[in-house]
């Protein structure tokens, strides 16, 4: 049996980048992850998943993050232990425990880890918490399985899948029957036991019945009831006139207690012959066509029943035929599909601008790449039209809505200019945008920088002007230097540092200069692509490149945040490189290592807190003037984030959103005075 592979999109041309997105906050674009509904909580448990394929480190990669959605919106969480990132495991509701079991499944390949490699480990979350158990007895490691919980028989009851073959390099299909008793694993000996892959498991609770569905090595659809007591598998035939679902593979089914009804949304078999939209019910009987309304089905999703409000409930996973895994929460109820969207604090994103505004108190958030890595993010209010930035103070997200925001701002950067009091923000790394804390202004100067993204821009406190260096124009890296006054930008050409992008770029206050450090580039067009560790500084006429003993190496993509109460910055993770000097290759690999320079001693100090964020690139990072703390959000590591995290200058604390469900707000802002992923050649 072969392992399903999404296929990231590329880059396409910038102009097919652009789009128009509402936006909305859930996990990120992930297929084959596991979710179910915690009766006791009334909230439904997703954990794992498989990114989009990264082709800088020509690797997908699993998800370790819990999420639970609780009808209305999606909570991530952040429990210190947890099972390890994975796919294609299994995940249950044991109702007499009132807990969630995980099983099993599949761990992609890592360069730290090596190649795909398979699980049996078992887990339970209750009390919120993930808990391993230690089984004296367990099923072979395996992935594409199924999991049931048979409330009756107070059993668990897990089927087939695949495992590691022979040869230590393909799986194949395995057909055993194993029962869960909560503390130790059963194999279950069946004479006979049914040849089906990407099996289908459902309790039917109406009629104490387990049933199985799945595809034979020709697709065809078999249909089997479990006999425990006979250890057997039973199977239904179904007569020539009678209905069935024609096509089982990799699809979805639940149980609906309400109906007392099993639902299955059909799977993928041949793009010929495969309704698309195909949605079957079982009443115990016999099998029927639901006549349903905005119909849309994917494979490899994650599903579960929300008991509490009688839907089900279905995450991520491919539209049927595609291989860019999804994003959508699906709620099916009362014969109707519709999509649930939560506006309550910004999507998955990358390549954000993130600045601190002192004026208001308040961390700027806009724009940025989209969960997909094919479209740059406009968030919008959906009452008004209007654009929207999203704000940040002390824990809480709101969205700040005015008139003639940017819109199709492909790449921004942003810088707060202090001394104007206005955010300073660039699309293309050319138009030119100010925001004065109510309304937006396009700028119109004589001169402006050339289009490039992936460049970095700060306002330097000495000089009174925003700094832009560097970048990607789609041909070639940029080395070019410009310098913002409110009015004009002129070019700046001296000293200039060796072409590149991706790099961190800041204003010292302790060297009272603006700096660079690392990146991803070449020196001319005939040279190979360079990871740089070098660091320069700007002194407003020109550049000068720093003396330092030791960086963190060769990186690109770092997030970074300047905390003012020691005038320190702070580094956190990005895309590593590694020379193998046995074999002369480079390993690029994401990072989550902490940092601190001293300008004041010109040197880098390593942190090692006890607990961080999931390594990634291109996240955002500021200072949090109303919590008095670093904040980071978002990133790329092959998957998208949108978590929030907090510094507070040795410990990393997850921000935590609250339960209840808030809407955006205005924030109060004091009056202002008269007049903030990928690159070509990373892989």
């Amino acid at each position: 049996m072969s392992v399903p592979t999404p296929k990231r999109l590329l880059f396409a041309a910038v102009a097919l980048l652009l789009s128009t997105t509402a936006f909305a906050a859930h996990p990120s674009a992930r297929s084959y992850a596991r979710m179910a509904f915690h009766q006791e909580d009334g909230t439904a448990v997703l954990f794992g998943g498989e990114s989009l394929f990264d082709p800088a480190t020509g690797l997908t990669y699993d998800s370790d993050e819990t999420w639970t959605w609780t009808g209305s919106r999606w909570i991530q969480l952040a429990p210190i232990n947890h099972p390890l990132a994975r796919s294609a495991h299994g995940m249950a509701y044991d109702s007499n425990r009132s807990r969630v079991v995980l099983f099993g499944g599949r761990r992609a390949a890592t360069v730290q880890q090596g190649p795909i490699s398979l699980l049996n480990d078992t887990w339970v979350w209750d009390d919120g918490l993930w808990r391993q158990i230690e089984t004296p007895n367990a099923p072979e490691a395996r992935q594409l399985f199924s999991m049931t919980f048979d409330a009756a028989r107070d059993r668990v009851i897990l089927f087939g899948g695949s495992k590691q073959a022979a040869n230590g390099e393909d799986f194949e299909a395995t057909y055993d029957t194993w029962e869960f008793d909560g503390t130790t694993w059963t194999k279950i000996e069946v004479a006979t036991p049914p040849q089906v892959n990407f099996p289908l498991l459902a309790y039917d609770a109406k009629r104490n019945q387990t049933i199985l569905m799945g595809g034979d090595n020709s697709l065809v659809t078999q249909m089997y009831i479990y006999d425990p007591a006979a250890r057997a598998w039973n199977k239904k035939t179904f007569g020539t006139d009678e209905k069935f679902p024609p096509c089982v593979n990799d699809a979805s089914m639940v149980y609906r207690a309400t109906s007392g009804t099993i639902l299955l949304i059909g799977g993928v078999c041949s793009i010929l012959t495969s309704p698309i939209d195909a949605t079957w019910q079982w009443n115990g009987t016999s099998w029927s066509e639901v006549e349903v309304i905005n119909p849309s089905r994917a494979t490899a999703q994650a599903i579960t029943w929300d008991a509490l409000r009688d839907t089900v409930v279905i995450y991520g996973g491919f539209q049927a035929f595609l291989s860019t895994p999804r994003s959508f929460t699906t709620l099916f109820r009362n014969g109707d599909y519709r999509l649930a969207v939560d506006e309550v604090r910004p999507s998955p994103r990358s390549l954000a601008s993130f600045r601190t505004d002192p004026v208001s108190n308040t961390a700027w958030l806009f724009g940025g790449l989209n969960e997909f890595g094919d479209n740059y993010v406009d968030d919008f209010d959906r009452v008004t039209g209007n654009g929207v930035l999203w704000g940040y103070r002390k824990g809480q997200w709101f969205t700040f809505g005015a008139k003639d925001a940017p819109v199709n701002c492909v790449g921004p950067l942003s810088a707060f200019d202090i001394d104007r009091k206005k955010l300073v923000v660039t699309c293309f790394g050319s138009d030119t945008y100010e925001f004065d804390g109510t309304t937006w202004t396009l700028a119109a100067p004589k001169n402006a920088p050339p289009t490039r993204r992936f460049a970095s821009m700060v306002y330097d406190e000495t000089l009174k002007k925003t700094v832009l260096f560097g970048g990607f124009d789609g041909t070639n890296y940029r080395s070019d230097t410009w310098t913002w006054d409110g009015t004009n930008w002129t070019e700046v050409k001296k000293n200039r540092p060796t072409h590149r992008s991706n790099f961190s770029m800041w204003y010292d206050p302790l060297q009272k200069k603006t700096l660079i450090y690392g990146g991803l580039g070449r020196a001319s067009l005939d040279d190979r692509i360079t990871r740089y560790t070098d660091m320069w500084a700007f002194n407003g006429t020109g550049w000068t490149k720093l003396t330092v003993s030791t960086t963190p190496g060769e990186r690109f993509g770092a997030q970074i945040a300047v905390d003012p109460r020691n005038g320190k910055l702070v580094l956190f993770g990005g895309l590593r490189a590694e020379l193998n000097s046995t074999t002369n290759t480079r390993t690029q690999f994401f990072d989550n290592d902490t940092w601190v320079w001293d300008g004041a001693a010109s040197t880098w100090t390593k942190l090692d807190p006890p607990f961080k964020p999931h390594a990634r690139e291109n996240g955002m990072m500021t200072w949090d003037p109303a919590g008095n703390e670093i904040v980071l959000f978002g990133g790329y590591a092959g998957v998208y984030f949108s978590d929030t995290w907090a510094f507070d200058g040795a410990q990393w604390k997850p921000r935590i959103d609250p339960m209840g469900h808030r809407r955006s707000i205005t924030p109060p802002r004091p009056p202002l005075p008269p007049s903030s992923s990928r690159v070509p050649g990373d892989d």
